[in-house]
């Protein structure tokens, strides 16, 4: 049986209102919410698409970290508290060596890009353990 939910759409940073279709579990359509008024019914091919690239074999669903040199096209699964820990590690080590000021961050059009990059520069002044 399908069920339609009210949501928002998070493949670029407009965030438009979206009907999402559901059958058995699995997103089958994303359309426009015509009641949202931020686009009012319209959706992009972005949106459109998000059921393919969610049920994308190839998207990646776990940390990889690169195993042999750049652009060699050798990685390794890790764990995510590995993947953290090395991110926080680096990040650490950059601000110990060149200062706070020196961790710069910038995003496109991501997922949930305007949720969460106004509150990486926050973070990243605080001590990074």
């Amino acid at each position: 049986m399908e069920k339609i939910v009210r949501s928002v759409c998070q493949a670029c940073h407009c965030e438009c209102g979206v009907m999402v279709h559901v059958e058995d579990g699995k997103v089958t359509k994303v359309e426009g919410d015509p009641e949202h008024p931020m686009n009012r019914g319209f959706t992009c091919v972005k949106g459109r698409a998000e059921p393919k690239r969610l049920y994308h074999p190839d998207r990646l669903k776990y940390p990889l970290k690169r195993t042999g040199e750049r652009a060699e096209g050798k990685w390794e699964r890790v764990s995510w508290d590995d993947a953290i820990n090395a991110i926080a590690t680096t990040l650490t080590g950059i601000k110990e060596q060149y200062g706070s000021e020196s961790i710069g961050a910038i995003h496109g059009t991501g997922p949930r890009s305007s949720l969460t990059s106004p509150h990486l520069p926050l973070a990243l002044k605080t001590p990074i353990e």
